[in-house]
């Protein structure tokens, strides 16, 4: 882990507790990974329109990243709610 994602669990974990501020940094590593997937298809456009859906290669990863951000964000519900 990198030394500011360290420092970022660090500060989740005091503000949150150590399961939800785990599943906190989680979600944060997810949104950062989606988003540069999605910078990565706006960058390398075939031309202009050529490419209204996510590339085949990457529509895969993006399915199984959307998936687990939603599953991350429903435990970090329920975990506030206890």
């Amino acid at each position: 882990m990198t030394d500011p994602d360290a420092e970022r669990l660090d500060d989740y974990r005091f503000q949150m507790g150590h399961d939800a501020g785990n599943l906190a940094l989680v979600l944060d590593q997810l949104t950062d990974t989606m988003v540069a997937l999605n910078q990565h298809m706006v960058y390398y456009r075939l031309g202009p329109g050529d490419r209204i859906t996510p590339p085949p290669d990457l529509a895969p990863l993006l399915a199984v990243l959307t998936d687990a951000k939603g599953l991350v964000q429903d435990s970090l519900l329920r975990l506030k709610g206890k």
